[in-house]
């Protein structure tokens, strides 16, 4: 079986720190694609919507690759940001799980994403039960 995995959380949750633990899986995330090539991470929001369209891209072509397991760690506040990811599924056969990591442990976001962006992303986080 082919799986799907879409860890959701706010800035600074853990979800980067998490994504290794899944055994043989190929990880993504749209962070991925603001690191220069000396491996620094340079945010632009200028290049937000582009680099969302890479990171699918970068599923589409790891589905098409036929892997087994993907996990896609984004912040995925709404609902609506993971339906791209569902459509891919469905085309490549794929079940998704989403998985919503908490900040419980207290640690920083590694990207220094301001306070004020990680309460927005807390107001417009949505779960669906």
């Amino acid at each position: 079986m082919k799986n799907l995995i879409l860890l959701r959380g706010v800035s600074g949750s853990g979800k980067s720190t998490i994504a290794p633990m899944f055994e043989n899986a190929v990880l993504v995330s749209t962070d991925d694609f603001f690191l220069d090539e000396y491996g620094e991470y340079i945010f632009d929001a200028n290049s937000l919507v582009i680099n969302h369209q890479f990171c699918q891209l970068a599923v589409r072509m790891m589905m098409q690759d036929d892997e087994k397991l993907i996990v896609v760690h984004n912040t995925f506040t709404a609902d609506w940001e993971m339906d791209a990811y569902f459509d891919l599924a469905r085309e490549h056969g794929y079940a998704v799980h989403t998985i919503i990591v908490e900040n419980r442990h207290g640690s920083k976001n590694v990207h220094d994403v301001p306070q004020d962006v990680v309460k927005a992303q807390k107001e417009r986080f949505s779960v669906t039960l």
